[in-house]
């Protein structure tokens, strides 16, 4: 039985140049125009992880968790005194003020864990593959509701609260959360669903799951110890989703 043939490889290298493109712009971004390293992270949030969007043209899955472990570990080696010139830059680019006093970039390394968790589950079948429109839809509501929560509340939040003490939310924030999320789930619903032919869903179903997807991001934004959202959103947000197709009929 064959596991690995040449398009595997070719999935692969797309896969790996599309996350270093987008990493490299935020460095451009910071190195070149000034912008501070709070914005070239978020730049990064937005758009890295779509890298899991090559998973449906895979002729075996398994390949894309290699792709995403890749990145957990090279993120988690990534820091200001790494001897390896690119990693040091890669930590410039996503830093924290609070992450040079541990010399980890945490917040982009559980966002790469959490990707490789999620997709290893359905890339091996743990899960069956067909229903990673769930993975898909909390890792989307990932990249863009809590990507955008921060400038959002930034700008424009003047309604602010606190679950627990240091994690500082406001409405406008957990409503960017909502809408970016909303966005990202219905997008990855679809994608990984009737566009990539991995399941048939039709729009009702596709809207129903996206707006739980967003409702149930955004609470777990909002309830969340700072620094560990990139690790609670997506795998409570996979699993509403999956708990939800199937109390819907919509998966068996």
């Amino acid at each position: 039985m064959v596991f690995f043939n040449l398009w595997d490889l070719v999935v692969m290298f797309i896969a790996y140049l599309y996350t270093i493109i987008v990493i490299s712009v935020g460095e451009m971004l910071r190195k070149k125009t000034g912008y501070p390293s709070s914005f070239t992270r978020k730049i990064i949030h937005l758009f890295a992880g779509f890298a899991i969007y090559t998973c449906p043209f895979y002729p075996h899955y398994w390949p894309a968790t290699i792709v995403a472990l890749t990145f957990t570990i090279l993120l988690y080696l990534s820091g200001p005194k790494s001897p390896v010139k690119k990693l040091a830059s890669w930590f410039e680019a996503m830093a924290r003020e609070e992450d040079y006093e541990t010399g980890h970039i945490f917040g982009p390394f559980y966002y790469a864990l959490s990707i490789t968790i999620l997709v290893a589950i359905f890339s091996f079948q743990i899960l069956p593959v067909q229903y990673m429109f769930t993975a898909a839809a909390g890792l989307t509501v990932m990249y863009w509701g809590d990507g955008l929560a921060a400038p959002i509340g930034k700008r424009w939040g003047k309604h602010q609260y606190q679950i627990f003490p240091g994690a500082t939310r406001s409405v406008e924030g957990s409503l960017g959360v909502f809408a970016g999320g909303f966005a990202g789930a219905l997008l990855a619903i679809w994608f990984f669903g009737p566009f990539s032919g991995l399941y048939p869903l039709v729009w009702q179903q596709i809207l129903i799951l996206a707006f739980i997807a967003a409702i149930t991001g955004m609470f777990v934004e909002a309830v969340s110890p700072r620094g560990i959202d990139n690790i609670t959103l997506p795998f409570t947000v996979t699993g509403v989703v999956y708990l939800v197709s199937i109390s819907l009929g919509i998966i068996t």
